[in-house]
């Protein structure tokens, strides 16, 4: 196990994750398919932006299973994760720079491939540091409280990245151009990556590695995975067709600028950060499945309430009335960014005790797998659900079209089995 400083420098390493990601979900949509009324020049159709970025997360997911098991079965000095964060975490920056510079400004089909094959390559490299990344927190962290802690660590940076993000995305795109965003941002995603790999000491694995067919067979035939990841696989789905669009729900729902962007989702952050601390200590109280059943289900009425932005009989602005909506979406958001992953890893963590086997690598791939998948599909059905009722329309849609994935996704949640006895430290 980590040293708590240690654990808080490993936790810190999804800032940089963070503000890369966030970013280009953020602003993808609205640089290469911006509304009718911006300055910006349109450089792909709304439908073929939602197809070369579901093709990117397509070639994500597929590469997830195969990275997993290459991590899982690392047996050398330098540690099965360390040597992926270190090499991969550059080369992500790199790639993450060039997406703003594509080589036309105008709707091209060398602009299609252009963004397809570097999507493709950031969500690549993004799963090749994030997925040995994510399958250390089992290992330098112990089950209950620990655990919760960290995650919940995880959480705020990653939410105070994402504030990052927001803030000075929006700033540096709307005064030096995405190009310089790009060439900005890049070096502040690196680091805190980097850092964490240094701090992060590996413990050396005994156990003979299984071949792949058999890890496949050990992660599927666990009913505990089964249904966290089919409930999550749902929430997933409504929460990604929302979150490609937040620039443009700010834009045009709210009726606010570009430039207000990253103040807008700033709030929204930091009120999110503010009610951590509350999410964790409910989860700590009634347990992780309990909290996340209901956070689910304040998110789906949060996402149905979110669609009426700007039509509410109230003497409030449209401005104002999405402000309300952040406000009201905060618990809820803390607890989908905290308690996901640690069950996860308990999840993990048991299975090991139980077959000694330590596959925790696989579990986060199939995670990520199985979300990518998610991804990709809520991009093609957000670009549809635009290209078919437009902006305004398609935007009031798009969260009740979420608001029921969330729905089915607690349907089958609620069949997850809580009391499965602890497992001894691994």
């Amino acid at each position: 196990m980590l040293s708590p400083a240690r654990r808080v420098a490993y936790a810190f390493g999804v800032f940089g994750t963070s503000l890369l990601q966030q970013t280009v979900l953020l602003w993808t949509f609205y640089y290469y398919a911006p509304p009718p009324d911006q300055t910006l020049p349109q450089r792909l159709t709304p439908t073929s932006l939602g197809i070369a970025m579901g093709l990117g997360r397509l070639v994500d997911a597929l590469v997830d299973p195969p990275i997993a098991h290459w991590s899982d079965g690392q047996r050398r000095r330098g540690g099965r994760r360390r040597p992926f964060i270190l090499i991969g975490a550059p080369l992500l920056a790199v790639v993450f720079a060039l997406l703003w510079r594509p080589p036309d400004a105008a709707v091209t089909t060398t602009n299609f491939v252009y963004v397809a094959v570097l999507l493709g390559l950031f969500f690549l490299l993004f799963t090749l540091v994030l997925n040995p990344y994510m399958a250390l927190l089992p290992e330098v962290t112990r089950a209950g409280r620990e655990r919760i802690a960290t995650a919940a660590w995880q959480t705020i940076f990653t939410l105070v990245g994402t504030a990052v993000a927001y803030i000075a995305s929006a700033h540096l795109a709307s005064r030096q151009g995405f190009p310089v965003m790009g060439m900005v941002l890049a070096p502040l995603g690196v680091i805190p990556m980097l850092l964490a790999g240094l701090a992060i000491r590996e413990h050396p694995v005994a156990d003979t590695p299984l071949h792949f067919a058999a890890a496949l067979r050990a992660v599927f035939g666990n009913l505990r995975f089964r249904i966290f990841i089919s409930g999550f696989a749902l929430l997933w789905l409504g929460l990604s067709m929302v979150q490609l669009a937040l620039a443009l729900f700010v834009t045009v729902l709210m009726d606010l600028p570009r430039a207000a962007v990253g103040t807008v989702l700033a709030v929204g952050v930091a009120t999110t950060i503010l009610t951590t601390p509350a999410v964790t200590a409910l989860a700590h109280r009634i347990g992780t499945h309990r909290t996340l059943l209901a956070a689910m289900g304040a998110t789906g009425a949060t996402l149905a309430l979110m669609a009426t932005i700007g039509w509410w009989p109230v003497p409030l602005s449209a401005a104002a009335q999405g402000y309300v909506v952040i406000a009201l979406a905060a618990p809820s958001l803390a607890a989908l960014f905290t308690l996901p992953n640690t069950l996860l890893a308990d999840i993990a963590h048991t299975a090991a005790a139980e077959r000694g086997q330590r596959l925790e690598g696989m579990f986060f791939a199939f995670q990520g797998l199985i979300l990518n998948g998610a991804t990709s599909l809520a991009s093609v059905l957000l670009g549809s659900a635009l290209a078919t009722w437009g902006y305004d329309l398609g935007l009031r849609i798009v969260p009740l079209m979420a608001a029921g994935c969330v729905t089915a996704g607690i349907a089958v949640f609620r069949h997850f089995p809580e009391r499965v006895a602890p497992a001894a430290g691994v």
